[in-house]
């Protein structure tokens, strides 16, 4: 999510370090990978950081010798110690994916989709020591597309944020440093882990969509089969709500919805699951998923 904003950086400043992680090991095998960030900055032939801890004094130093006018922070993940956050002149201005003090944390679109929020946006900030309570410098909205998930409403901010920082250099360079106390209610984003994608039939149909549009493309949403007394995951890549009026237990299988695939029952209307991946398998029709299952009419998934 960073590279566009590195990018556009590198445009129209003087870029004079890039911070980021340590290289990773790769997903198979052990050699080490840079990230995305490294491989632009790289790319770009600007020098590269990646302090293991940004306590270190030898980091603060190397820091203050920059004379740097500005720190600009996108999706890093670390809390910036607070004796550094006073070197650059202007300070540390961070972006994040919400309209603060709304879903503070480091899954705010996720959230934002699970909770059905239809709109959005980013927020430019002044970071302080707290987790994501700085004062507000600029913020910019979206609305939410009913058909927008995780990876199609992460680029739509990434385009919008881009924007905003662009606009927020030309303000600073005008000697307009705006620090607006951030209002209204605050809310948390924490990191999601695989079992919020774990579908609950308890809850409704509407919102069952909703986490899994948050859940998509990770940790995916999913439900849980029994076939001959074993438990197996199905992953939900994608499917619909339906008005179904009552008829059962959530997660009971009403029906079957010729050419789309089955209704589940939920709290309220019932869900259809029209693209799946069966454990072991490749993603599939919900059609052609029942064809093949060993379910019926009345079994219940979990």
């Amino acid at each position: 999510m960073a590279v566009p904003f590195l990018q556009r950086l590198a445009e129209r400043t003087d870029v004079v370090a890039v911070i980021t992680n340590p290289d990773q090991p790769a997903v198979r095998g052990y050699a080490l990978q840079k990230s995305p960030v490294k491989q632009c900055a790289d790319e770009l032939r600007l020098p590269v950081w990646q302090p293991e801890r940004l306590s270190d004094g030898a980091f603060r130093e190397r820091v203050a010798s920059l004379n740097a006018d500005l720190a600009v922070v996108v999706a890093y993940g670390k809390l910036i110690p607070p004796g550094i956050l006073s070197i650059p002149r202007h300070g540390f201005l961070n972006v994040h994916f919400s309209l603060l003090p709304a879903y503070r944390g480091a899954a705010p679109i996720q959230w934002t989709l699970m909770n059905g929020e239809t709109q959005t946006g980013v927020s430019l900030f002044w970071l302080d020591e707290g987790m994501d309570t700085g004062p507000l410098f600029l913020q910019r909205s979206i609305a939410i597309a009913p058909t927008d998930d995780g990876d199609s409403l992460r680029r739509k901010l990434m385009t919008l944020g881009v924007a905003a920082l662009g606009e927020s250099l030309e303000r600073l360079e005008r000697g307009d440093k705006t620090a607006t106390p951030q209002t209204g209610q605050a809310s948390k984003a924490p990191v999601l882990i695989k079992e919020d994608g774990h579908i609950r039939w308890t809850e409704s149909a509407t919102r069952i969509l909703n986490r899994l549009r948050g859940t998509t493309p990770w940790p995916g949403a999913f439900t849980l089969m029994t076939i001959a007394g074993r438990s197996h995951r199905l992953k939900v890549l994608k499917g619909a709500p339906l008005p179904e009026p009552a008829a059962g237990e959530p997660g009971t299988i009403l029906r079957v919805q010729e050419g789309i695939g089955p209704v589940i029952m939920c709290s309220q209307g019932a869900f259809v699951l029209s693209l799946v991946q069966p454990e072991g398998k490749k993603p599939m029709s919900g059609w052609s998923f029942w064809q093949g299952a060993r379910l019926k009419i009345g079994d219940r998934l979990s």
